[in-house]
């Protein structure tokens, strides 16, 4: 990794690219705060700020802000035509890329891979060319694949604070990262997820795809969750899992008990 920023003019906005798997985001300059998301591989960022050994970034895929550590940063050029583009996104789980000096890495589901080509299995970041395999699932997504499948794919991921990958997620990174899979751009936080797409006002008009959403004792939105068929919801907590879904919310079959209290439904994605 380069550390280029000590005589960079950020008039602007200095622009990243993730080149490892995930970069953790901070919600403040130290090692020690929580982190609250992540870039994954391929995404690309602008700089707004500096502070000794930390940037304060806003990323250009879900527009999210917070601080990632200076080692991690590559600079990258944000290109106008492909700036407000979905770019090709890895369907595999887990795959392995093969860089130019001839090192592997591992990069997860969600992915961007910018230029991607088909013939070669390659893409390119910047002016280098990076070759792509496949190691659980094909690298983009079948065409006859629906996002409740993709979404199955993940189950007994951990959950993680910040999460937005394979290596962990959080309820709000879980359904943003299998939509970004099927080419649909979702906020980060759960609190803007509930404002998108249509409110559907039973659960009898539900279609597996839909997005139930969840609300704390202070009637505060506070977790979401994919609608699948037979009464079933599958979502991030604890792990990704399948519950029972009804009018009151989420039962967990293993506590015996209702673990989330059911504020509505919305259809984002357009397919479901």
């Amino acid at each position: 990794m380069t550390d280029s920023l000590a005589n960079k003019d950020l008039t602007g906005g200095l622009a990243g690219v993730c080149r490892m798997a995930v970069i953790p985001i901070r919600k403040e300059p130290s090692e020690e705060s929580e982190m609250i998301s992540q870039v994954l591989f391929g995404e690309r960022f602008r700089v707004e700020e500096t502070l000794d050994k930390w940037l304060k970034v806003i990323t250009v895929f879900d527009h999210y802000k917070g601080w990632i550590d200076r080692k991690f940063f590559q600079e990258t050029d944000l290109e106008k035509e492909m700036e407000g583009r979905m770019q090709p996104v890895l369907h595999s789980r887990i795959a392995e890329v093969e860089t130019r000096d001839g090192s592997l890495q591992l990069i997860p589901a969600g992915s961007s891979l910018p230029l991607y080509d088909h013939s070669t299995n390659s893409f390119m970041i910047g002016k280098e060319r990076f070759r792509i395999r496949p190691v659980l699932g094909d690298i983009l997504l079948p065409a006859s694949q629906r996002i409740f499948e993709t979404a199955q794919l993940f189950i007994n991921t951990p959950y993680l604070w910040g999460g937005r990958s394979v290596f962990g997620f959080d309820c709000s990174g879980f359904v943003q990262t299998v939509f970004k899979i099927h080419g649909v751009a979702l906020p980060r936080e759960t609190s803007l997820q509930v404002l998108e797409g249509q409110e559907i006002f039973s659960l009898n008009n539900t279609v597996p795809g839909d997005l139930a959403f969840f609300r704390n004792e202070e009637g505060m939105v506070n977790h979401v969750g994919m609608v699948l068929a037979d009464s079933r919801i599958i979502h991030c907590s604890g792990w990704v899992r399948i519950d029972r879904l009804d009018e009151k919310g989420i039962f967990n079959r293993q506590r015996g008990m209702y673990t989330h209290q059911l504020m509505g439904v919305r259809r984002v994605f357009p397919g479901a």
